[in-house]
């Protein structure tokens, strides 16, 4: 993740000034290295947001191709359609109305941060699977956490409860069975089988191979 977080991009307008989506004439990209920051050659860039709304959609998809591995880009604003596609495309969006050099370590501390606070988050809720009435018997409905939480794989969700906690059964509630079951879990000495109950999940319980 902190890779990601070495290369950022800014638009700019003709002054060479951090400027709105809908104003920039191009974009400088800016990679950390161990003696700071680099600044790239500017690289020409302007959304035409002329025609009706499939034509700018189709014009800022476009756009995208041009930031290769970048996925952080620094604005003035952007708003609308530009947003929602800079956004779905798996960018992230940072609006200021100024820029230096301490914006971007103050953007990379911040993201790093929250990656930090979302993988001790993860690792808190994998281990929570709760035990039911009968002691050693736990179910996890691993559906609507990944709901909730979609950064959530089902391997971290699970692989610290299952190495970690001492159980007879435990009940996985999920959309479909994952995939490293099948080899993972017989090289932990589990096994599954699937039990069959009116609703549209899968309910998968877990035991131990020695428990049968």
């Amino acid at each position: 993740m902190k890779e990601k977080l070495n290369l950022m991009a800014v638009f700019c307008d003709d002054n060479d000034q951090i400027s709105r989506f809908d104003d920039m004439t191009n974009f400088v990209f800016y990679t950390k290295e161990e003696a700071g920051w680099h600044k790239s050659d500017k690289v020409p860039l302007s959304p035409d947001l002329s025609g009706g709304l499939d034509a700018i959609r189709e014009n800022i998809s476009q756009m995208l191709s041009a930031f290769n591995e970048c996925r952080i880009i620094i604005t003035k604003s952007i708003s609308g359609i530009p947003y929602q596609i800079f956004d779905r495309s798996g960018f992230i969006i940072c609006e200021s109305e100024a820029f230096d050099l301490d914006l971007l370590n103050a953007i990379r501390a911040d993201l790093i941060s929250q990656d930090e606070e979302a993988r001790a988050y993860a690792r808190l809720l994998a281990k929570t699977p709760e035990e039911t009435d009968v002691p050693g018997y736990y179910r996890f409905d691993l559906s609507q956490v990944q709901k909730k939480h979609p950064e959530l794989s089902s391997k971290m969700a699970l692989l610290p409860f299952l190495k970690e906690t001492p159980f007879y059964s435990l009940e996985v509630v999920c959309d479909h069975i994952p995939p490293w079951f099948e080899q993972q879990l017989p090289e932990m000495q589990l096994q599954y089988h699937i039990e069959n109950k009116n609703d549209s999940t899968k309910h998968v319980v877990i035991t131990h191979v020695v428990c049968e």
